[in-house]
């Protein structure tokens, strides 16, 4: 099996060659991370705290199955439909497998912000 070619390191000022899926080298990988990591806060700083595991466990025995139209997949986890994680409606929980949440996620990603001229 053919091994990927190497590409430089995303770390500004680095250049080094490596063949990881991060984009970084063994030496910023770790770092880089971290860096993500601090920025992005806690599970808790972000409305994911001890009720809303409660919430969670109680959405995901009403629902077991993902909610998504035709998927067939076991939950993994619960969608805030509004994107807000402090608005637990359970009008606003959906039951999602994997796929199905990393698929919306990254619709998300790719969507344009701001006024559309």
């Amino acid at each position: 099996m053919p091994q990927a070619s190497k590409r430089p390191c995303r770390k500004p000022g680095c250049g080094k060659l490596h063949r990881n899926a991060s984009g970084y080298c063994d030496e910023h990988q770790e770092q880089a991370q971290s860096e993500y990591d601090r920025s992005r806060g806690s599970a808790a700083s972000r409305g994911y705290d001890a009720a809303w595991r409660i919430l969670r466990g109680i959405k995901m025995r009403a629902n077991p199955m993902c909610e998504c139209t035709g998927c067939k997949h076991v939950a993994a986890l619960v969608h805030h439909k509004d994107k807000n994680p402090r608005n637990n409606s359970q009008d606003n929980l959906m039951s999602m497998c994997k796929p199905c949440h990393e698929r919306i996620h990254a619709q998300d990603r790719f969507r344009p912000r701001g006024p559309q001229v």
